[in-house]
């Protein structure tokens, strides 16, 4: 079942690569789907290569940090069975250790993670000219009402003076 072999390798990060963009594009849900079994497979396969990259030294520790932290978000972006995953990654982690995984592996999930970091960056980016353009928007209409002329209307009635601003 946890067979692992190279070129299986290389389509689970192409596909993990995918599912990191579509996990970084649907944002937060109300309530979280169940995770299928082979997203268990292929968030085990990303943590399990990522420390399998770090332990050959075809990955620095930052990017592996990276990969570490984008997982554990992908993860709790689902419902999912912590001992499940746990059996999941410990397998694919055995299965690893004797399977050979070349730098070229390891360079493609190093570029997919600096992909992903950019992605969000730049997400983070357009959120805050967003809300810096709201901002000046709502300042600007605010000193336009400010600034427009003011008539005042006075109505007696009896002894006492009723004046509204328009």
């Amino acid at each position: 079942m946890f067979k692992i072999i190279p070129n299986m390798v290389t389509i689970m990060i192409k596909k993990a690569a995918v599912l990191s963009l579509g996990m970084v594009l649907v944002g937060c849900a109300v309530q979280k789907q169940q995770m299928p079994l082979d997203v268990y497979q292929k968030l085990a396969i990303r943590e399990a290569l990522a420390d399998k990259c770090v332990s050959l030294g075809f990955m620095d520790f930052q990017t592996a940090a990276s990969a570490k932290n984008f997982n554990a978000r992908d993860l709790n972006s689902w419902a999912y069975d912590p001992a499940l995953y746990q059996t999941y990654f410990s397998k694919t982690s055995e299965a690893m250790q004797s399977t050979p995984v070349d730098k070229s592996i390891c360079d493609r999930y190093s570029v997919s993670i600096a992909q992903r970091q950019q992605q969000e960056q730049t997400a983070y980016q357009q959120q805050q000219l967003a809300a810096q353009q709201q901002q000046a928007y709502s300042q600007t209409m605010q000193a336009i009402q400010n600034a427009a002329p003011k008539t005042t209307y006075c109505n007696k009635i009896g002894w006492q003076t009723v004046c509204n601003t328009y």
